[in-house]
């Protein structure tokens, strides 16, 4: 039986948040995998809000599929709601056909004896599902449930709670969905055999999108050694803390200059808080001088914490917002040149309560309160400046506004980012820390790359603002690795082919979404017809339209099926970048042994698509190392075709995967020297899988076999 695991979704009332996307993504993979059984194991809610609740059971009650769920410990955090919410659990005991499934409701951290009862019946052939990992339940009820592990070793347990997949024998934490928080790896769900007792991940996709590295830049608390560092990486965004004004100005002037030379574009001035004070706006006495300095170094913006007030004396005074946006207006309307304003939120701190005592601006609505002031005097461009680090680090209202609440409400304001990552440890937590991981605690980058490239969010300077030695070392390398990996797909089809009506602009926005760095579109000969010029022209204007995000291949894909060949082929492949050649090892084949023939008759590059290359050996007794290493002297690549899509019923190329797990095989092809590329076939954009893309790219490059994209040169991200 296959059944389903999920968990850790924290869902809000915003519709328009990535969680619920990672929902839709679930549902539907759920709805494609027909599994036996859906087991949810708790955190529905980032707050505990009941409707939300309800109307997730609803969703995945209608499905169809028998459904099992448990609530969390976030389930838990409205009084109003949190009663009624431990109570909605699936019975302790469930039958699914041969399979014993056992719930225990763990969200308040403890459970009770008569769960600890029933699970003595459990088997090794039974599935026990909780929300805490069994040593972090309360005690004495961490001891009992332990102790009664010890007596039940092979029965499969599954946890959530931790955000991080981990396997100890017969128990599985599971990977959370929510893109905010998965640690160590993108969002998934998880596909139990209970036959072969694995675990199959299916993951929500997001990857480093390829324009991010563009904008990227460096916040420099040292000033020489952090430009240095800039000009070493070639970024080309840059940020002066408020303590550039004590500088040598000939010194930074001239490092500024060295930075432009290297191809530094936006500078950012950090300026000091503003504050309210016995009926006065206070602020820096040199905050003219900030102007100044931005002229001399034309700067291209400023970034301004939100005003240093509480929340009470906001609401006690409409005058306070007013008169300190105008005060910043008078300064920043002395620079003549344009410039950008970006007001950046806070966080609580220890010294903060949640109310209104505390500093204002430390959610959405506040810092849109501001922005709109500042825009009525202000005659640059206004926008926020979102500190995502801050925004993570804000308790209460970290519950309520997460990182993807942030980016729904604020997206379209956005004109710069702070990045860093945060720790908690004891009671604290750490703030302005390297990204050793784009997917690590507490802040996961999953959202942000979603919303990156959905276009929630807007493209503006992602500036790291990091203050150990050797973070932004640390930083730079974790994205440059992620940033080295060209990951390419070479076929795909339009409505140019007759089994295809996708809009060729959908499917590139779908490769770049994909983080791809080489694309091709490879619609076939016999849909194409007397239209091939108008096909190359279409794809070659799709090429310079996307030049700065993806370059762009023109192929095109030939049958040799008889009722389907184009004897005169030849004649117009000319002017695409190369072929795909199908149907080889079908008997009715034209092409049948004389591949190397027929490939030398095209006049250009060929690769064989979807097809059993070893079995197409086995056919004509070819050798296998010979035949491949003749495909490598011919310059003809093979194709790992890993399409799972509707068009093809969600059949999977079983040569792919016999391939991938065949060490004898793969030897062939290392020592071969041919080179291979991947191909997901794409027919309907929508569908595209680019986590089966990037994974067949690592297993290529892992294993250290010649990828295709090298053929047809490289792309700089």
């Amino acid at each position: 039986m296959k059944i389903c695991l999920m968990c850790d979704l924290h869902l809000c009332t915003d519709l328009a948040t990535t969680q619920y996307k990672a929902l839709d993504f679930a549902v539907k993979d759920i709805l494609i995998e027909r599994p036996d059984a859906v087991i949810y194991a708790g955190d529905v809610t980032c707050d505990g809000n009941a409707e939300v609740y309800y109307t997730f059971l609803l969703k995945m009650q209608s499905l169809g599929i028998p459904f099992f769920y448990i609530p969390g410990n976030s389930d838990l955090r409205d009084e109003s709601t949190c009663d009624r919410l431990s109570k909605l659990a699936s019975p302790t005991k469930n039958t699914v056909g041969d399979i014993t499934v056992f719930a225990i409701n763990d969200c308040d951290g403890t459970i009770t004896d008569d769960e600890l009862t029933a699970l003595e019946s459990a088997d090794e052939n039974s599935i026990v599902f909780m929300h805490r990992p069994m040593a972090q339940l309360t005690p004495p009820w961490n001891e009992k449930m332990l102790a009664w592990h010890s007596r039940h070793s092979k029965t499969a347990v599954f946890f959530g709670h931790k955000h991080a997949s981990t396997k100890n024998g017969y128990v599985f934490g599971l990977q959370c969905i929510d893109p905010d928080k998965s640690i160590g790896e993108k969002p998934n769900i998880a596909y139990y055999d209970t036959e072969t007792r694995e675990l199959r991940k299916s993951f929500f996709f997001s990857s480093v999108p390829t324009d991010l590295y563009g904008y990227m830049g460096l916040s420099c608390y040292d000033i020489r050694a952090n430009i240095e560092l800039a000009i070493k990486h070639g970024l080309k965004n840059l940020e002066l803390r408020k303590s550039c004004i004590d500088e040598d100005r000939e010194e930074l002037v001239r490092l500024i200059a060295s930075w432009r030379e290297a191809g530094g574009k936006n500078l950012s001035i950090h300026l000091p808080d503003v504050s309210y004070e016995g009926g006065e706006v206070v602020s820096d006495p040199r905050l003219c001088e900030y102007a100044e300095l931005a002229r001399i170094l034309s700067a291209n913006r400023f970034t301004q914490h939100v005003p240093k007030v509480s929340v009470k004396t906001v609401r006690e005074n409409k005058d306070v917002l007013p008169s300190i946006a105008l005060a910043l207006s008078r300064v920043f309307n002395t620079v003549e040149s344009d410039i950008v304003i970006g007001v950046e939120n806070m966080h609580m701190t220890k010294k903060d309560t949640p109310d209104e005592n505390r500093r204002f601006g430390y959610i959405p609505e506040e810092c849109l309160e501001f922005i709109n002031h500042l825009s009525k005097t202000c005659i640059h461009k206004v926008g926020f400046n979102f500190d995502i680090g801050h925004a993570r680090n804000n308790p209460p209202y970290n519950q309520q506004y997460q990182i993807s609440t942030w980016m729904s409400i604020m997206g379209k304001h956005i004109v710069g980012y702070h990045m860093h990552q945060v720790n908690s440890f004891g009671n604290g937590i750490e703030n302005h820390l390297a990204f050793e991981n784009v997917y690590s605690r507490l802040i996961s980058l999953s959202s942000f790359f979603i919303a990156w490239n959905d276009g929630q969010i807007n493209k503006a300077p992602v500036i790291f603002e990091m203050r150990p030695k050797d973070a932004y070392e640390t930083t730079l390398n974790t994205f440059a690795y992620h940033k080295k990996r060209t990951v390419f797909d070479l076929h795909a089809h339009t409505y140019f082919s007759n089994c295809s009506e996708d809009d060729p602009r959908g499917l590139a926005d779908a490769a770049v979404s994909a983080g791809l760095s080489l694309f091709a579109i490879t619609d076939h000969r016999h849909g194409i017809k007397e239209r091939v010029s108008e096909y190359v022209k279409m794809v070659r204007s799709l090429a310079d339209e996307y030049k700065n995000r993806l370059r762009i291949l023109c192929g095109i894909e030939i049958a040799t099926l008889p009722y389907k060949f184009d004897p005169n082929v030849a004649e117009v492949v000319g002017d695409c970048d190369f072929c795909l050649i199908e149907h080889i090892d079908e008997p009715e084949s034209t092409v049948g042994k004389n591949l190397f023939e027929f490939a030398r008759s095209l006049g250009i590059r060929c690769g064989i698509a979807h097809t059993d290359l070893f079995k197409y050996c086995d056919i004509y007794g070819y050798d296998y190392l010979e035949f491949f290493r003749n495909l490598a002297d011919a310059g003809i690549f093979w194709e790992l075709n890993v399409n799972r899509d509707s068009t093809h019923n969600y059949v999977e190329h079983k040569y792919v995967r016999d391939f991938m797990t065949d060490r004898s095989k793969i030897d062939i092809i290392k020592k071969s020297g041919v080179y291979i590329s991947i191909g997901f076939d794409s027919h309907i954009h929508e569908e595209y899988d680019a986590e089966r893309v990037h994974a067949a790219y690592d297993f290529l490059v892992e294993n250290e076999i010649n990828t295709a994209d090298k053929l047809f040169g490289g792309y700089e991200k």
